[in-house]
């Protein structure tokens, strides 16, 4: 497996993505999934970053926090349009800058189809992603809208409430939120971010 900067990603598409970005058996992975860290400072002075709650009737991670973001689709010109066409839908927040790249992860997916009407027995098919995750600014005013079919609530959460467990997430989407939080590269000092490498973590 070749180690890659997932800010080269930006510039690709989602096809040379999936050849760039291999799975550690050597393989593509099925899908490229973007996320955004959006981080903003309080009237305390302290950071929070913005999280959405998967709605109750997803068929995958229910009720699940995450940050926005989602797949990169064929029509999608580079992965950087794919961020912004999912900030976009997911929040109505307009992206104008990526500071930098958080760890990425890969993870695979169930999903089982049921038998069809002329009978046949039930498929269970596994895909698997890969999801690049970015510090982003976003224009302002700040006016988040989230998509209903898509999430129930949204909010700007201290690093407590995630290091404390107060939010429902996986232990994946947890540790990309903390290391954002804990990193001022990603929200202070951008320019910082010229001389460190983050690499690019496949688990799978």
């Amino acid at each position: 497996m070749t180690s890659m900067d997932p800010m080269e990603a930006l510039s690709m598409t989602k096809a040379e993505c999936r050849t760039a970005f291999l799975r550690q058996n050597g393989e593509q992975y099925d899908k490229i999934v973007v996320g955004a860290i959006i981080i903003l400072t309080d009237e305390e002075n302290e950071e929070r970053i913005l999280v959405l709650k998967r709605a109750a009737h997803e068929e995958i991670l229910p009720n699940i926090w995450e940050i926005p973001g989602g797949k990169a689709e064929d029509t999608d010109a580079t992965i950087l349009d794919a961020l912004k066409r999912e900030v976009h839908e997911e929040t109505s927040l307009t992206v104008t800058k990526v500071y930098g790249a958080v760890t990425s992860f890969g993870y695979r997916m169930k999903k089982v189809i049921p038998p069809n009407e002329d009978g046949g027995e039930e498929e269970t098919v596994w895909s698997s992603s890969l999801q690049l995750n970015f510090a982003c600014e976003v224009a302002e005013p700040l006016d988040l809208a989230i998509n209903p079919e898509e999430h129930s609530e949204s909010g700007f959460v201290h690093c407590r409430e995630v290091f404390n467990r107060e939010l429902e997430m996986t232990e994946q989407m947890r540790a990309v939120v903390l290391e954002a939080l804990s990193d001022p590269t990603m929200w202070r000092r951008p320019d910082l971010l010229a001389l460190a490498q983050v690499p690019y973590v496949g688990d799978l």
